[in-house]
């Protein structure tokens, strides 16, 4: 007694690899025509799984339509500009690359970095500026477009786990508790760019 081949007869393989090889070579050709529509058309597929960007800091202006930074901290003043080479001093002169970067980075976490905590002014009743170290504030920062100043900030002492600091923006009401490495940044550019 002869035994059957398993799964069906042995005329049966071949089909199924040749169904199987035709159904993916469609595959691969539906994918190829998908993209060419995709290029002709100029149209990319949305990724529903991905996030809209929305700005979450304290200035809703894009980053990039920053093209003026002016520094203060203790009695001294830089103005910085931006233009189609970079940052660099207003009065004259190149800012090193270091802090050419990092400004770009600070201008950036203004417009993404989220506050920790919103302090209003009926929360603080009885307390005074300095209590936050604003008064004077450690630096002031005020960005400014193409037209208008956009937002002037002024940064205080750290909170007391250190983990944050705190902030106020002129024209608003009370005191922000901002992550750490925000005002680190503006103090580092600050540092880079401070008369010698």
């Amino acid at each position: 007694m002869s035994a059957r081949p398993r799964g069906g007869t042995a005329s049966a393989a071949p089909y199924r690899r040749r169904s199987r090889a035709a159904a993916t070579w469609a595959l691969a050709l539906l994918a190829l025509a998908y993209l060419a529509l995709m290029v002709v058309t100029g149209a990319l597929p949305r990724q529903r799984q991905l996030v809209e960007f929305e700005a979450r800091g304290v200035m809703q202006e894009s980053p990039d339509s920053v093209v003026r930074v002016e520094l203060r901290r203790d009695g001294a003043h830089r103005t910085l500009v931006r233009d189609d080479e970079g940052w660099s001093l207003e009065a004259g002169g190149a800012i090193d690359a270091e802090a050419s970067r990092r400004l770009s980075m600070a201008v950036q976490f203004l417009n993404t970095s989220a506050p920790i905590r919103h302090l209003a002014s009926t929360e603080l009743a009885g307390a005074s500026p300095a209590a936050f170290g604003l008064d004077p504030p450690a630096l002031t920062v005020s960005v400014h477009g193409r037209q208008a100043p956009l937002l002037t900030v002024r940064f205080g002492s750290e909170n007391p786990e250190g983990t944050a600091q705190y902030m106020a923006v002129d024209g608003r009401d009370g005191v922000y508790l901002i992550s750490r490495f925000v005002g680190s940044e503006w103090a580092a550019v600050a540092a880079r760019v401070s008369p010698r």
